[in-house]
């Protein structure tokens, strides 16, 4: 089992506070700020210094949900995104 897996795993099965790094957590970390970093498990770290561990699991939660359907890839939609005053993209666009 890899770390997302195990991640996933304790946060969503056991309610045990952890930050599941997938493709939409690395972006849109990425285009907010709060990381650097391309290898996953560096993010995670750089996120839990970063973000309060009770909000862990919501933080994953909700921005996996907005990279699906607002932050998407090829096609962000950022005059909808509520974060377009702090992100890198939207002033690009």
């Amino acid at each position: 089992v890899g770390r997302k897996t195990a991640n996933v795993v304790r946060g969503n099965i056991y309610n045990e506070p952890s930050i599941v790094v997938d493709t939409h957590v690395k972006r849109v970390s990425k285009l907010l700020g709060l990381t650097a970093n391309d290898d996953p498990e560096k993010v995670e770290y750089d996120l839990m210094k970063v973000l309060p561990k009770e909000q862990w699991i919501l933080f994953n939660i909700q921005v996996i949900a907005h990279g699906r359907k607002v932050c998407i890839a090829r096609r962000p939609k950022c005059s909808e995104c509520v974060l377009r005053e702090v992100c890198r993209s939207a002033h690009k666009a």
